[in-house]
């Protein structure tokens, strides 16, 4: 059985926590440090919390800050 390698697992586990963890979880070490602070990392932080505001929005979630 192939197994996932365990750096894809930890961006992925990264890539859902809240950013002030981030912040705390780079100076774990200097491996974390790099992959935390990479390019590609906040972009799909970024993009997948962006996403999931989308998401509640649609939903009803929070109010709508135009409707007033």
């Amino acid at each position: 059985m192939d197994q996932i390698p365990f750096d894809v697992v930890m961006m992925e586990i990264f890539v859902r926590l809240p950013l002030k963890s981030l912040c705390r979880f780079r100076s774990v070490c200097k491996k974390w440090y790099e992959d935390l602070s990479s390019f590609e990392f906040l972009q799909r932080h970024t993009n997948r919390f962006s996403n999931r505001v989308d998401e509640l929005l649609e939903q009803g979630m929070f109010p709508d800050p135009f409707d007033i």
